[in-house]
């Protein structure tokens, strides 16, 4: 009997909010997940955008192989979802409404796309997204074998948490305690199914910077909106206004920015990076990664890197169907089984930023790319290999703190030889009509992808 897949994302999960000494939730759901199966404590996205990344998930390709991301994402785009739907598996979703979900939602048997709450953010799990989860559970029991699929919104800039949960018990910051409203409701969801017959596996899309004085340097909701508005009723503040308000914004971060450098270290500067911009520091890249119930062995936690693209050529070996060799990503089943194999390095990039499509030739490429092994962190801009670039020792540097790039040319040698490797097989960018780039705007605003040029 084939296997029931429970796959949940969790936007935003910081891999070391799940597991480790720098979480301080309180996740009694999650813990039981991870005692009940295995744990990758060291799994890698392939951007640090929502779309791109889960794109690399379900295409199980790299984003500089796929050309696929965020923005051109279709109901065309071929999935590797569909071989589980090929043999005989019921497939239904759970995702929050907006253009890249829409698109993914139709490769479901069923979808519930759950809305936004008129404050520039998605329902959260406990404002009846968890309860229509946990109906949706129920009425496909009898469609087994079936692949459900979750993706959670609630962690979101500025991280506001319930007045339930605005307790230091759940966290010592709001993102923290945000984390433990989720877990709550994991709880709920996995108590439904029977982890006998049944994997859950859990993840995320990308890491996030969490700012360490708690203090958000973003706008707020109420602007953001405003800025929609206007650019969409007055086309002239199309390009001017909406490049004003962003300046006027960057002024006010680099004036509350100059005022923290006298009291903060360069290592809790960075916690006010924006994603989308043009680094890739392990705390927006680095992942949970959990495969627990059905024929996972207990308490296992694994050290070696892996990369989202690997999860569902996994799935599918568990599962006993087909797999495709047209992709980036190999089965983790041998290393959960305790084989030893060799590393693969993870392909790694940047969003694209709401800046990007304020230019005439606006494109829907971020700005860096890069290599990281378990050893190395390696990335540089994009077009050119000797501007921006960063290369880091991890064993030396697990915090990223010292780019030694400008003495390690043969290092570098070897990661950029990795990287064109990749490249030799790219897709190149597609340039986005006015239509298009108007919707991407909306929805970078709407998610936060707003340049701070850090």
């Amino acid at each position: 009997m084939k296997p029931n897949i429970l796959f949940i994302t969790i936007d935003a999960l910081r891999a070391d909010k799940t597991y480790g000494e720098n979480k301080s939730s309180l996740t009694p759901n999650l813990d039981s997940l991870i005692s009940n199966g295995v744990l990758f404590k060291q799994t890698i996205s392939g951007a640090d955008q929502t779309g791109s990344s889960l794109a690399s998930i379900f295409t199980s390709k790299f984003p500089i192989t796929s050309g696929i991301n965020q923005f051109n994402f279709s109901s065309e785009t071929e999935i590797i979802l569909s071989i589980f739907k090929k043999n005989g598996y019921h497939v239904e979703t759970v995702i929050p409404e907006h253009d890249f979900f829409r698109q993914l939602s139709k490769n479901f048997d069923e979808s519930y796309l759950y809305p936004e709450n008129g404050k520039s953010k998605w329902n959260k799990i406990g404002e009846g997204v968890g309860q229509k989860i946990i109906d949706r559970i129920s009425s496909i029991e009898n469609k087994q074998p079936w692949f459900f699929y979750i993706h959670v919104m609630d962690i979101r800039h500025p991280f506001d948490v319930s007045e339930e949960f605005d307790d230091e018990k759940f966290g010592e910051t709001n993102y923290d305690k945000i984390v433990s409203s989720i877990d709550i409701w994991l709880g709920k969801i996995v108590n439904q199914i029977d982890l006998s017959d049944t994997l859950v596996v859990v993840s995320a899309d990308h890491g996030e910077n969490i700012p360490v004085t708690g203090e958000y340097m973003g706008e707020s909701s109420k602007t953001q909106r405003a800025i929609r508005k206007t650019t969409k009723s007055v086309p002239f503040l199309e390009k001017f206004g909406l490049k004003a308000v962003m300046n006027l914004r960057y002024a006010s971060q680099t004036y509350k920015k100059e005022i923290l450098k006298y009291k903060l270290t360069p290592l809790e500067m960075r916690s006010f990076n924006t994603r989308g911009a043009n680094t890739l520091y392990d705390e927006t890249i680095r992942v949970p990664l959990i495969f627990s119930g059905y024929s996972m062995p207990s308490k296992k936690i694994i050290s070696e890197l892996v990369r989202q693209v690997d999860i569902f050529p996994t799935l599918l070996e568990i599962s006993e169907l087909e797999t495709t060799s047209n992709n980036d990503g190999r089965s983790l089943l041998s290393i959960i089984n305790g084989e030893k194999v060799e590393e693969i390095p993870a392909y790694i990039e940047t969003g694209i930023n709401l800046s990007s499509l304020l230019d005439k030739k606006a494109e829907i490429l971020g700005k860096s790319i890069g290599i990281r092994t378990s050893s190395y962190k390696y990335w540089r801009a994009r077009n050119d290999s000797k501007e921006d670039v960063f290369l880091f020792n991890l064993k030396d540097d697990p915090n990223e703190e010292n780019n030694i790039s400008g003495n390690n040319k043969e290092i570098i040698e070897q990661m950029e030889s990795k990287l064109e490797k990749l490249k030799g097989r790219s897709v190149s960018g597609t340039k986005l009509s006015h239509d298009e780039i108007q919707k991407a705007k909306d929805l970078l605003l709407k998610l936060g992808y707003i340049d701070d040029k850090n």
